[in-house]
């Protein structure tokens, strides 16, 4: 097999002259060959988190669109930095892509040292949907509304913890806020994936977690766990007599998920803007789309560069928080 030449640095003005053109063609041609080979697409956590979800609704539709077999992959642990560190160091060809939580936005500011860094070793390529999110308890815990929870929580600090899929996630931080704003201070307890989260909190053997998804409303909805407030900033249209945290007593508190997917950095510019566009074309179907809202989410489909403005804004926001209520990777 011959092989293809590195990427090439130029900038547009270049291209205006006799050797832009030719300068050019290299990163067109990788776009017209793309894709040559299967396609992985990783979630950082385990089957049946919300990333698995998306990556394995979106994985057939490129599949259908591309003609190249795509398979789905869990590489969980560290919060998402397991998963997001292997397509990081994956051949920068845009056979590898990421579907990444909001905690690829929270990593950055919660760990010192990475080992990859976003928007270099790995570029974001759309944003996939946002998640509302809920505070959950175990039925065992005897509060209905927020004031009572924090009020048990005061009163027996040895009984009370929250769980998360992992540091950094969102269910972390949001936890975290409200400890910081509640003045609490209920252990985080982290695991590898939202689906492992929920299974203990489930099971007694954590008591509260913000978090979101068809998986979670079926358990309320069964009374499995009991909802005490939505994180989101204006009630939830299927659950209109659930106020939110912010009405709850703790003005401006929101907490909420989304879904991005991303691209090995290094990948040929030319490559991701098809990539891109593709999976945009994708989300912005109806059949995507009622599929991500059955999964609880709303659908989006962004350009990489608001994709990256937006992500950017998420991590100054919980850097703060990070900051303010002294949180920590372990």
């Amino acid at each position: 097999m011959t092989r293809r030449p590195a990427p090439i640095a130029f900038n547009r003005r270049r291209l205006l002259g006799a050797g832009g053109i030719a300068a050019a063609l290299p990163r067109a041609a990788r776009a017209q060959d793309y894709p040559s080979k299967p396609i992985r697409i990783v979630s950082p956590f385990s089957p049946g988190a919300t990333s698995d979800l998306v990556a394995r609704a979106i994985g057939p539709a490129l599949a259908a669109a591309w003609g190249v077999s795509v398979v789905a992959e869990n590489k969980p642990g560290g919060g998402s930095i397991v998963g997001a560190d292997f397509v990081a160091k994956a051949a920068p060809d845009g056979h590898t892509l990421l579907v990444a939580a909001a905690a690829i936005g929270v990593i950055p500011a919660l760990h010192a040292k990475l080992p990859f860094e976003l928007y270099r070793d790995l570029l974001p390529l759309t944003l996939v949907g946002t998640v509302p999110f809920m505070m959950l308890v175990h039925p065992s815990v005897p509060a209905k509304t927020v004031q009572e929870f924090v009020a048990y929580a005061k009163a027996n600090p040895a009984k009370v913890n929250y769980s998360s899929g992992g540091n950094g996630t969102i269910p972390h931080m949001g936890g975290a806020l409200l400890n910081m704003r509640a003045g609490l201070a209920m252990p985080h307890v982290p695991f590898k994936g939202g689906a492992d989260s929920l299974t203990a909190l489930l099971g007694g053997q954590v008591q509260m977690t913000i978090d979101g998804g068809p998986h979670v409303i079926g358990h309320i909805r069964s009374g499995a766990l009991r909802m005490l407030a939505v994180a989101t900033p204006q009630r939830l249209p299927e659950f209109p007599d659930t106020p939110t945290i912010a009405e709850s007593g703790f003005p401006g508190f929101e907490s909420n998920a989304w879904q991005s997917m991303w691209v090995t950095g290094g990948t040929p510019p030319a490559v991701v803007r098809k990539i891109a566009a593709e999976v945009t074309r994708i989300l912005r179907t109806p059949e995507m789309s009622e599929r991500l809202k059955a999964m609880g989410m709303q659908p989006i489909g962004s350009s990489p560069e608001d994709a990256e403005r937006f992500i950017r804004a998420e991590t100054a926001k919980w850097g703060a928080v990070i900051k303010a209520s002294g949180a920590k990777a372990e």
